[in-house]
C-alpha cells in the first residue's frame, strides 16, 4: 500500500518494494508532466526509528551533492506515514538491465562515467557503500552515470545503523567492509569493478549459494583470480584498473576513483 506525499499523483505500475524501503514514481501537481521518484520507508520498517533517521539523512546528502552522481533531489518531507524524498528521474537503464547486451567498448565507457560520478561523492565524503548492477544506472551511450540509494552510505555525521546482519549485496562487496572494518572510498572502487566485469564477461564473482558462505568467501578469498578471467576482451588499460581495483588488500588498490578515470581515458 503506497502513501503519496501531498501535491503528488501515483503512477501505477511503478512500485519498487525492498526490504527497507517503498519506492515508486510520482508527478507533481506543478510539475509540468515531469516524472519523479519517490522513496519513503516501507511499511514492515515504518517502525525503525534507524530507517526512517537514515532516509531523512539520505535526502539531506542528496541535497548536498545537488545531482553530482547521484539524482536531484526535488522535495523532502514527512507526513503521518512517516519521512519521504522524491527525486529526478534519472535516464537511462541499471547495469542490471545491460547485463550481457553490450561491447567492451561500451563497458569500458560506462567504467569512466560511473567512477566519475563516484567521484563526487567521495569529494563529499560519502562512501557508498552499497554499489552493484541495481544501483547504477548509465545513459544508452554510456557517457553518464547515476549512483542510486544512499541507504547504506557511510558519510561524518551520518546516523548509525544497529548491530545485525550484514547489510549491502555480497557478490560485489569488499573484503574490509564483510569483515565489519570501517569503510573509505576504495571499498566502493571494488564493488564498482566487480560489477562492470559482472556486465562486461557475464560471470558472477561470488557464486556461493548461502549469505553465510558469500560473506565468508568476500571476507576471506580474493577475487583477482575472477577478475582477471572477467576482464577478458577489455582493453589493456581497463583490464589492468578494474582487476587492480579488486585486489584483496585495499591498500593495492588505485587511491581513488580520479585516478581510475584517468587510467581508463589512458
Amino acid at each position: 500500500m503506497h502513501v503519496t506525499p501531498e501535491g503528488f499523483t501515483f503512477l501505477p505500475g511503478t512500485e519498487r518494494k525492498t526490504a527497507t524501503a517503498h519506492v515508486f514514481e510520482v508527478t507533481h501537481r506543478d510539475g509540468g508532466g515531469l516524472v519523479y521518484v519517490c522513496k519513503r520507508v516501507g511499511p514492515r520498517a515504518s517502525d525503525e526509528e534507524w530507517i526512517r533517521r537514515r532516509l531523512v539523512a539520505e535526502g539531506d546528502i542528496l541535497r548536498r551533492l545537488g545531482g553530482k552522481g547521484t539524482p536531484e533531489l526535488f522535495a523532502a518531507g514527512e507526513d503521518p506515514a512517516g519521512p519521504w524524498i522524491v527525486m529526478g528521474r534519472v535516464a537511462g537503464h541499471t547495469l542490471r538491465e545491460h547485463m550481457g547486451k553490450m561491447d567492451a567498448r561500451w563497458v569500458e565507457r560506462a567504467a569512466r562515467a560511473a567512477f566519475g560520478a563516484l567521484s563526487h561523492l567521495h569529494a563529499e565524503g560519502v562512501v557508498h557503500a552499497d554499489v552493484n548492477p541495481d544501483n547504477v544506472i548509465v545513459a544508452e551511450d554510456a557517457h553518464a552515470a547515476t549512483l542510486l540509494d544512499l541507504g547504506l552510505a557511510r558519510w561524518p555525521g551520518a546516523p548509525p545503523m544497529p548491530p545485525g546482519p550484514f547489510r549491502g549485496t555480497l557478490a560485489y562487496t569488499a573484503p574490509e567492509e564483510a569483515r565489519g572494518e570501517t569503510l573509505d572510498g576504495r571499498a566502493d572502487l571494488f564493488a564498482l569493478a566487480a560489477t562492470l566485469l559482472h556486465v562486461h564477461s557475464g560471470q558472477l564473482p561470488r557464486p556461493q549459494e548461502t549469505d553465510a558462505a558469500m560473506l565468508a568467501a568476500a571476507g576471506d578469498e580474493s577475487l583477482e583470480p575472477w577478475a582477471r578471467r572477467a576482464a577478458t576482451g577489455l582493453s589493456p588499460a581497463a583490464a589492468e584498473v578494474l582487476v587492480r581495483c579488486c585486489a584483496f588488500e585495499r591498500a593495492a588498490r588505485p587511491a581513488n576513483a580520479e585516478a581510475v578515470v584517468e587510467r581508463l581515458t589512458s
